[in-house]
């Protein structure tokens, strides 16, 4: 079966035309370094990325702090409802002698 399999492996590779013509492969020459996976050095100045740090830290720190502090923007102003105090009538539930109307 591997003799049967490989046969046409043999045979193309054995009878491939001598000037058969290999592909060129064009040289892009933009100047710029090669970058396959990343992205290479980040364009702008040092002072730019030292104000994006500067912006970050103070965005966190400003989530942070009011989160420690002033955790009921979080949780609500005023306290949740007890629902166990509430009445059948505010729930909209019918009495328990409530008959429904005949439909038909």
């Amino acid at each position: 079966m591997l003799l049967s399999r490989s046969l046409p492996l043999i045979r193309s590779a054995l009878l491939k035309p001598k000037n058969a013509a290999t592909p060129k492969v064009s040289v892009r020459n933009s100047g710029d370094g090669f970058r396959y996976r990343n992205m290479g050095d980040p364009p702008g100045s040092e002072a730019i990325e030292r104000a994006t740090d500067i912006s970050f830290t103070l965005f966190w720190y400003w989530v942070c702090y009011h989160t420690i502090t002033k955790y009921d923007h979080l949780t609500g102003e005023f306290p949740w409802p007890d629902a166990s105090q509430w009445t059948d009538e505010e729930l909209g539930v019918p009495p328990d002698d409530y008959e429904p109307p005949n439909r038909a």
